[in-house]
């Protein structure tokens, strides 16, 4: 019990930093990313943040195991956002440059989740996965 509590104590802390980005993220997934302003009167291209491809998820009934792509070649950062389906995802870890996998544990069997990822290029630009869910079968808990 006290070594849930200290990996509680612990997540959180890492998500800190990133929540403000992921509640931006999550209330609007299809907002664009922000605009780089321009200090020139001439058009610039618009710089394209590929995001996290070919995201998976493996549901082993306590645990999920999320793994995807990374468009960045190992140079960005990933922040994984998840909860209960149908309910707003919250920030759930950042992932260090290089990071294409995670694992949550100590789920209810009896719940849906879903879950996206974020590869964070910058401060103000992101770009977010498509959202993957499980599909549990409701029925009585496990012994």
């Amino acid at each position: 019990m006290v070594l849930v509590a200290v990996a509680v104590v612990v997540v959180l802390a890492v998500l800190a930093g990133a929540a403000l980005l992921v509640v931006n993220v999550v209330q609007d997934r299809t907002a664009p990313n922000p605009a780089v302003p321009s200090t020139t009167t001439a058009p610039t291209p618009t710089q394209t943040f590929e995001p996290p491809g070919d995201l998976r998820l493996r549901d082993d009934i306590t645990s999920i195991t999320l793994s995807w792509t990374d468009p960045s070649g190992g140079v960005v950062p990933f922040v994984v956002a998840g909860g209960r389906a149908g309910l707003q995802l919250g920030a759930m870890a950042t992932l260090d440059p290089g990071r294409t996998s995670w694992t949550v544990n100590g789920l209810n069997p009896r719940v849906d989740y879903c879950f996206t990822v974020l590869a964070v290029y910058s401060t103000e630009s992101y770009a977010t996965s498509g959202q993957v869910c499980t599909t549990r079968e409701p029925g009585p808990s496990p012994s």
